[in-house]
This record gives structure tokens, sequence and C-alpha cells, in this order.
């Protein structure tokens, strides 16, 4: 079966969908293809950080957003020892309205994103695996091979976004060229229960010890909690059962009390394997990848989904005049430019480019960070290094003031482009 679309989306994260919303706010014909049957993403980036709560606030939808789900707002990240508490960026400061990360669980916020794009035309395919990169004669993208409940499909388009996460299947099929960064740490996840009278933790919380640390993140109704391991240690972490884990629990957070033993086989936890990835570069003809898929970002820090949201805003602002026929530059830009004409595939390959050209330098800092942070935790876990943050972390938390110019200077990192006119032109449903 052959169909036609504008622009096809690969993957129902949070860039591809927060993409496909506004470009079909924009009056792009848009069709979302998600491998899954619904939505869920246990032990994903949850965390929206304050200038993508902005974002949804100028689109007029983080107020809806945050009223529908409920959430965590974290107002701080926090490094907690033994000993003391060292407040290493404070939010406070860093959004007049939004002054904190909005803890979200992905399987409230990606359908409700959806959900809200639908009044505008999107199509959405669940359960549907993408399998062939279609392209003409001369090479160029022009639609993907999918299957859906068994029959085989090809979708033709004017641009594929392959936004389909670190384990890409677009990345895969094209031509684009895969470099490994780091393997120096892994997370393994499990989730516990909150109860109202657990201590009122930042929501954003790093709590080490010699040769351990484990990340509390407040989501809902309960608590997300990941032991961080050297790469390729879960084996053994496997092989010594779940007695040492839940020690570590009960030593650095004994108000969990029953629940520790919760934990009763090390199998319970969820391994995510830290890869820092990076792309010869994000496009090709008629190709352009998103998020995880064209930058692997660690989940140290919680900001793989604000860099995605970040890049679906550059992209959707790049191509919504290219995608409905607008490449005029005098009308590109006005809110009155509607669609002018067949699409032209050289301005898409334009746009596409520029979006690396604006994204990839910050992203490219944000990965030689994370580089930096994992290869220094890998030591200091194989270490049983003291636990304290590093001494430039300890005089953030130290000095007044310093821990919000920390927060701050973290939001410019993930400033988001105003949308573009034609995407305020229609109203938020």
């Amino acid at each position: 079966m052959d169909e036609r679309t504008t622009c096809v989306i690969v993957g129902g994260g949070p860039g591809g969908v927060v993409l496909a919303y506004l470009l079909a706010r924009a009056g792009v014909d848009v069709t979302l293809l998600e491998s899954r049957g619904d939505f869920d993403r246990r032990f994903r980036g949850d965390s929206l950080a304050p200038p993508v709560l902005d974002h949804l606030d100028r689109l007029g939808i983080a107020e809806p957003l945050l009223a529908d789900i409920p959430h965590v707002r974290a107002d701080a990240f926090v490094w907690s020892t033994p000993e003391k508490r060292y407040v290493l960026a404070d939010y406070r400061d860093a959004s007049a309205k939004f002054p904190f990360y909005a803890l979200v669980p992905q399987a409230r916020f990606l359908p409700w994103v959806v959900e809200r794009a639908r009044p505008y035309g999107l199509e959405v395919r669940m359960g549907a695996r993408v399998t062939d990169l279609l392209r003409d004669d001369a090479g160029r993208v022009v639609g993907v091979g999918y299957t859906q409940h068994g029959e085989r499909r090809r979708l033709y388009a004017d641009l594929v976004v392959g936004s389909d996460g670190r384990n890409s299947k677009v990345r895969q099929l094209s031509s684009l060229t895969a470099t490994e960064l780091s393997s120096s740490i892994d997370i393994a996840w499990i989730a516990l229960p909150r109860r109202d009278d657990d201590p009122p933790l930042s929501g954003l919380e790093l709590m080490s010890e010699p040769g351990h640390n484990l990340a509390f993140l407040a989501q809902g109704g309960g608590w997300q909690v990941g032991f961080t391991i050297p790469s390729g240690t879960f084996g053994a972490m496997r092989d010594a059962g779940a007695e040492p884990l839940r020690a570590v629990l009960r030593r650095r957070a004994p108000w969990l009390g029953d629940r520790v033993d919760l934990l009763t086989d090390v199998n319970q936890l969820t391994l995510l394997p830290i890869r820092i990835t990076q792309l010869d570069r994000w496009s090709e003809p008629g190709l352009l990848l998103i998020g995880d898929a064209a930058h692997v970002i660690s989940p140290v820090g919680g900001n793989g989904i604000n860099f995605a949201i970040v890049d679906a805003a550059e992209a959707a602002n790049r191509l919504v005049g290219p995608l409905t026929g607008a490449v005029d530059p005098a009308a590109v830009g006005s809110a009155s430019a509607g669609a002018a004409g067949a699409v032209d595939p050289a301005a898409v390959d334009a746009a596409t480019a520029e979006v690396e050209r604006v994204r990839r330098p910050r992203v490219d800092r944000e990965q030689a960070f994370q580089v930096r942070v994992e290869r220094a935790t890998a030591k200091r876990l194989a270490a049983r290094a003291e636990p304290r943050p590093a001494l430039p972390l300890r005089l953030i938390a130290a000095v007044p003031g310093l821990a919000r110019w920390s927060a701050r200077r973290g939001a410019r990192a993930l400033a988001v482009p105003p949308p573009d006119p034609r995407i305020l032109a229609v109203p938020a449903a």
C-alpha cells in the first residue's frame, strides 16, 4: 500500500511529538510513526527545564499541561553525602514564570501532546515499524517503508525526520556515521513507592558514598532510583545479588523503611547503558535526525529530553516555510504566508542543514562536558573515592548566589528559539 504525506516523523519520543505538534499547527501535513503500541516510557527523561516550559507557555500549552498531569516541581539540584547536602543549581531565577524543573512522566506527556496536535490534522500510526528508507534514482530519501498489523506499507514524503532515539532504526538505514564518545558508566533503575511523609528532597537528588552514587528522582507517586555503576559491571552486580543494593539504600535513604525490601532480585532493575554518541552529520538529502537519533545525550543531568525538544523547536522554525512551499525569503517569517506551492527539495535540504548548524555547537559542548563527567565518575566509583563533589562544585554550593548563577547558565544552554509566527497564528487547541 502506497501513501503520501509532506513530512513523516519516525519515533514518538519528546522530540518527535513536539515537532509533529509544531508543524501540524503551522499547517504542514504530518504523519507520526511510532513502533510501539503505546507511549509508555519508563526510566526515561521526564524533567522539563524552565526554558522548555517557557517555550510551551508561548505556545499556550504549558499551564494546561501542568494542570492536567500530576508532576513534581524540582527547584534545585542537590548532591548529598552522608555528612552534607550541596545545592549545585538553584532554579528559582531560571525563569520568571517556571522557576523549576517539572518532572512529568513521559507516559503522560507524550500522548497529551499528540492529542493537542490531532485537531490540526496530525496523523498518528501506532505499532508502525520502519523497515526501509525509500530513495529516488538520485539517492534522495523520499519516504519510508514500514509494517503495521502485519501489513507492509510505503509512505512517501518530502521530508523524513528520524526521532527514534538512541538506537535509531532510521540512523541505521541512513548513510550517516556514528561515533561513540564515551561508555564509562551505566545506570540501573528501579521504581519505589513514594509516601506523603517522605523527606522533602529537591526532586533531583544525587546521593553518594565511597563507591556508590544514587540518583533519586521524584515522579508523581513514586521514586525513580538509579544506581550508577562502571560500564560493563552489571553482570557482577547481578552475581552479588540484591542485598548489597538494599544495604546501600538502607544507609543512604533509611526513610524508605520496608520499601527497601521490595528490591528482591537484581533482575528487577532496568539497565540503561550510557553511550554518548556523535554523528558525522545530522542530515542527508530528504532526511533529518533530531534528539538522541542525532546525538545521544547522557541521562546524567536529565537534559536529553530538553535537548530533543529544543531540536524540535529549531527544526519546526526552519522547516515550516519550505514544507508549506513558502520558499520566498520575503514570505518566510510572515504570519500571513500560507501554502505557496510545491515543496522545493533544495529548500528543505537547506533548512535541515541550518538546523544542524545552529544546534550542533551547543550539543557538542554538552557532550564534551558529559564525557568528562562520566569518566571522572567512573574513576571515583572504581577507586571508592570520597563522596564529596569536586572542588569547583563545592565552591558553587558554598558561595551565596553561585547556585542560582549555575542554574541560569544551564538555562542559557537550553535556550529555545521563539516559535515561527505561522505556528502562533493558529490558536492552541
